[in-house]
């Protein structure tokens, strides 16, 4: 082996793969041969084609929430710590979902956190977060420049931003992750949810079936309008829906299965930013046509109110 081969080597062996779509949310989608289908642009051509793949081979980017300038023994703590938490509570209740058994409220509580999870972990919202904090640390209050001045020493920098940046280079990137994990934990979003109407509507009948995205979380008119509603495929035939109001959730319980799987698989198409996920290759021809092309929700604030919430 190549001295370049080798150095390849070894720096891919200190990486680790975060799964931003966990891979207990896919495994519904396997297939006889352990495989779903990843549908997405493939290199070199970068045409969108449909490929098996295992659950451990996609949804994911090495050291997505390695926390930097912290020990070897805490730098995954956001990944195995924190996201092993909140997926393997919200595994359990994914499994009372499917099987149509009654949820105690802190089961409704760990599930209302994964979909929060999901719309805030993956690599887009991840770097949003890391600008947004970066924003903060180039730009530090009027209060805290005074006080650093207060006790600035002849030799130090002349601004807190310079001595935050000497000393601490690495602390805005660990400050986003960080506050990304309060953002997921946010107890007045995971009580909106948690207080919707909830229902798994089964789509046996429908001909076609569910596929899901690496943005799964449908959520149309927002946590507090009165005709805000939440979807998420839970597998090929279940589709989560959670409502704020009766009637919306009676009308998704009225509407022809084949209709919701259609819109569903619209919107999962439309919202993915790399991948969709299916059972088979058949929903090629309409992932072709419809990838990215819709907008995606982002939860992450303005710098300053990020700041005030810090």
């Amino acid at each position: 082996m190549k001295k370049k081969e080798l150095r390849k080597l070894k720096k891919l062996l200190k990486q680790e793969k975060h799964h931003y779509i966990p891979q207990f949310y896919l495994r519904p989608w396997l297939n006889a041969d352990d495989k779903l289908e990843e549908y997405g642009r493939v290199p070199p051509s970068n045409q969108i084609r449909s490929r098996r793949r295992g659950t451990d081979s996609t949804g994911f980017v090495y050291n997505l929430y390695t926390l930097p300038g912290t020990t070897e023994d805490t730098k995954q703590n956001v990944e195995r710590v924190f996201f092993g938490k909140v997926d393997t509570d919200a595994a359990k209740v994914r499994d009372k979902l499917l099987a149509g058994a009654p949820l105690s409220l802190p089961d409704r509580y760990n599930w209302a956190r994964f979909i929060l999870s999901l719309i805030l972990r993956n690599p887009e919202e991840v770097l949003k977060m890391k600008v947004s904090v970066n924003a903060i640390f180039d730009q530090p209050d009027a209060e805290l420049q005074a006080k650093y001045l207060k006790f600035r020493e002849p030799h130090e920098p002349a601004t807190a931003e310079e001595a935050i940046r000497q000393h601490y280079p690495e602390a805005p990137d660990r400050s986003a992750l960080l506050i990304g994990t309060q953002l997921i934990q946010n107890q007045k979003a995971m009580q909106t949810i948690a207080g919707m109407s909830w229902s798994i509507i089964r789509t046996d009948k429908a001909s076609r079936r569910l596929v899901t995205s690496d943005r799964p979380v449908v959520m149309t008119g927002g946590l507090l309008r009165l005709d805000g509603h939440i979807c998420l495929p839970i597998s090929p035939r279940h589709l989560f829906v959670a409502c704020t109001l009766k009637p919306t959730m009676d009308a998704f319980l009225r509407a022809p299965k084949s209709k919701l799987v259609r819109e569903s698989n619209a919107q999962q198409i439309g919202q993915a930013r790399r991948h969709v996920y299916g059972w088979d290759k058949s929903d090629l021809a309409e992932v072709r046509r419809g990838i990215s092309k819709r907008k995606y929700m982002s939860l992450i604030r303005a710098p300053e109110r990020l700041s005030e919430s810090a």
